[in-house]
């Protein structure tokens, strides 16, 4: 069993962990916190290039000293699916780098892709063509070796329209994966893309074993997952907790943990009070409790900024959302500082262009010229006016349904435009949603106004991609099998237009371009397109406050490393 353990200097990593390109994180945020963190350990408080803060009231030991221990996460959602084919949630997407492996992985500065399943970097035959070299001697949990076949059916299986994967957009520049040797898949491309090495580190790209895959079905594999994780399935308990045993014959290295037990806990509130006296080793921090953590002896935190955008989203198949002007109309009725206090506090930042502030500094976006002409000042008066010119002066004739997830992050925004709808004589209510009834009701389009929290990442195609391409254009359109969002609350379909058209072209073909600054001047332009439809109330993005026992050595997770208990650059224990 070989040992791939890099030696990238781990401070150095921290310091440069900031705004890199990719979009590791693509999935629907759900009602879920993130739990991606970062620290370097030591007590006090230190800041790193990419603003965040850690504070750390009582350090470990670092020795090695008693390793093992089971590894108590929590997380606000249970998982529908444990199969990696057919998960839409983002939570689920970290938690099951514990179970599968993917070509690739993004190393911790964000700079390069190491090698994972693959044994080296992908061999370019031509502009669409590329042969990867697999380890050998990988094996699944059930002891069998992983092979080309298994890569080549993980792929294709999702490709195939048939098996209705909401992964299937996230690789569908993909023609075929064939297995061109034992230890070879050979990937054909339908055009050449931008962010594909991006996509095989990711999990929407995990290996599968095909015969045992093949043989359940994505129904029972999602109950009994089998991958060639660093941790193996042993137990899920709906609403409970999903538990994880080491795997001993890992092939990076075999983990120090015995196990990783993530518990379902709705309320942060009661994660973090589970963690303060001894019942978790991490959870994330709400807002009213980060004084709290800072001070708290025994305990880490750090600030993390996320890559992702939350919001409200209007269903134009549906009146009065077909049209335009009482679209914009709800921009009039909120205030956003309203909307970020009641939701995320000082964790949230406001967003602009449907992306996360990182996301439009980075790119040297125009958001301020965006915020100006897109995002107004709360004004009663103009959004009534806007109503009476669309021919809803004295009301809607029905009372508008608002659906949320029961998270308050998501809950008190809804009603927040309720009230605000209320206060100009419109008849709204919020309906609490569980999470399979809210991407049900995004995929079939049974909603008047609905909530949505996406993380894209750090490429703006992880965004206007997912959320804002015309489905119908897709290989099979909206009826062989394409899931997964709701097409920017279905504009496409109710306004049908040539310019909408246009800018659909453009998304698609802003994967295929290399060229940054040609790529930033077509977002540019499919961002000021879509602001100037109002699909949305672009609401907020956030930090991720995220505490943990420093009971917990030798972990150190990011943005960028997947598993972070056990992955090339770590392989944490339990300190007791």
């Amino acid at each position: 069993m070989s040992d791939k353990r890099s030696t990238i200097d781990r401070r150095k990593f921290l310091a440069t962990s900031g705004l890199l390109g990719g979009t590791l994180l693509a999935g629907c945020s759900g009602g879920t916190d993130d739990q991606d963190a970062t620290t370097e350990g030591p007590s006090g408080t230190t800041a790193s290039d990419d603003g965040s803060e850690t504070t750390a009231s009582e350090s470990g030991d670092d020795s090695s000293g008693g390793q093992g221990g089971t590894f108590i996460g929590t997380t606000a959602e249970d998982a529908p699916t444990l199969d990696p084919r057919m998960n839409e949630l983002a939570w689920v997407n970290d938690f099951l780098h514990y179970v599968f492996d993917t070509l690739y992985v993004m190393s911790p500065d964000g700079s390069e892709f190491q090698p994972h399943l693959a044994s080296d970097q992908p061999q370019q035959e031509d502009e669409t063509t590329y042969v990867i070299p697999l380890e050998e001697g990988v094996t699944f949990h059930d002891g069998s070796e992983l092979t080309a076949e298994d890569v080549a059916y993980s792929i294709n299986w999702i490709l195939d329209s048939d098996n209705a994967s909401p992964n299937r957009a996230n690789l569908d520049f993909i023609d075929e994966v064939e297995a061109s040797g034992d230890y070879e898949a050979t990937f054909h491309l339908n055009n050449p893309f931008a962010l594909f090495q991006l996509t095989l580190a990711g999990m929407q790209a995990a290996v599968v074993p095909k015969a045992i895959a093949d043989e359940q079905g994505p129904d029972e594999f999602g109950e009994n997952p089998v991958g060639t994780g660093p941790f193996q399935f042993e137990e899920q308990s709906s609403s409970s907790h999903v538990a994880l045993t080491k795997y001993e014959d890992y092939f990076v290295h075999e983990p120090n943990l015995d196990g990783i037990r993530q518990r379902i806990i709705p309320e942060a509130e009661v994660q973090y009070v589970e963690l303060a006296t001894g019942g978790a080793h991490q959870a994330s921090v709400p807002k009213n409790l980060l004084g709290r953590a800072q001070s708290e002896s025994g305990v880490e935190m750090k600030r993390l900024s996320q890559f992702d955008y939350n919001g409200l989203i209007f269903n134009s198949m549906r009146e009065p959302f077909d049209d335009v002007r009482v679209r914009e109309a709800m921009q009039y009725l909120v205030d956003y500082e309203e909307i970020i206090s009641s939701t995320t506090g000082e964790l949230g930042k406001q967003s602009y262009g449907f992306m996360p502030q990182g996301v439009n500094e980075s790119w040297d976006f125009p958001w301020e010229e965006w915020r100006d002409e897109y995002y107004p000042e709360q004004d009663h008066e103009q959004a009534q006016s806007l109503l009476d010119e669309a021919g809803y002066g004295d009301g809607f004739g029905k009372t508008i349904t608002i659906s949320s997830l029961a998270s308050s992050k998501f809950k008190n925004m809804a009603i927040i435009l309720q009230n605000q709808l209320n206060e100009i004589g419109v008849d709204a209510e919020v309906k609490e949603v569980t999470t399979g009834q809210w991407l049900e009701e995004l995929d079939s389009g049974e909603y008047d106004v609905n909530i949505y929290g996406w993380s894209g990442g750090q490429d703006p195609d992880g965004f206007f991609y997912y959320l804002f391409r015309d489905l119908r254009n897709d290989e099979g359109g909206l009826n062989d099998g394409v899931e997964g969002n709701a097409s920017a609350g279905f504009l496409y379909q109710a306004e049908d237009s040539d310019e909408l058209q246009d800018v659909d072209q453009k998304i698609r073909d802003a994967r295929e371009i290399v060229d940054q600054d040609e790529r930033r001047e077509m977002y540019i332009d499919i961002a000021e397109t879509w602001q100037s439809k109002y699909p949305h109330i672009p609401a907020f993005s956030e930090q991720s406050a995220v505490a943990w026992s420093s009971s917990v050595q030798d972990y150190e997770p990011s943005q960028f490393a997947s598993q972070p208990l056990c992955n090339y650059w770590s392989n944490a224990y339990i300190q007791e």
